[in-house]
């Protein structure tokens, strides 16, 4: 009897560490849609010019010359969020958990755009804003990199241009957090 509570003990202790490994793994790994296909969340704030906040999809691209995480975007989300290295030289690869400045890709490591869909704007039209002019700033924070996920938050500051005395024109400041997947 002794040995069949041993037997019966090793098969439940065995149990609770399977499934907490399958719980753990999965917690790192992407959310699915109802195809099966990987999707990211973030949540943005919005303030200034314009007062919005949205939740949406969360993915990044890779290429050899363009590292771009993309927030929103998809057909229900009202805003778009791009932060975008690029080296036409190539090499650029996804980043390592840390912390970025952004602002213009000439000083700075990433650029940023925002565009307010709700407010009718396209990404060249109206309602889209940049952090490229007029002494935007920003910071990224890539606090976790894996199984093609990424993680982390952002803030940045961006105008619609920048007018003859380089005074920026309808500025905000965008904020949010991001859990992207790999968008293959």
């Amino acid at each position: 009897m002794d040995k069949m509570k041993k037997i019966k003990l090793t098969f439940f202790l065995f149990l609770i560490i399977a499934i907490g490994n399958a719980c753990s793994d999965s917690a790192n790994g992407p959310d699915l849609d109802e195809n099966g296909i990987g999707v990211g969340r973030s949540a943005i704030t919005v303030t200034g010019s314009v007062n919005d906040e949205h939740a949406g999809a969360a993915r990044y691209v890779n290429s050899n010359i363009e590292f771009t995480i993309l927030l929103g975007g998809q057909d229900n989300d009202n805003f778009d969020v791009d932060i975008t290295r690029i080296d036409l030289d190539g090499g650029v690869s996804v980043p390592s958990p840390g912390t970025y400045t952004i602002g213009n890709l000439d000083s700075e490591d990433f650029r940023a755009d925002y565009v307010n869909r709700r407010l009718g704007g396209s990404f060249f039209g109206d309602h889209h804003y940049i952090s490229d002019v007029a002494g935007a700033t920003g910071v990224l924070v890539i606090e976790s990199v894996s199984n093609n996920v990424i993680t982390g938050s952002f803030e940045f500051t961006a105008s619609r241009g920048a007018d003859t005395n380089l005074n920026p024109i309808d500025p905000l400041t965008v904020t949010g957090e991001f859990r992207a997947v790999l968008d293959d």
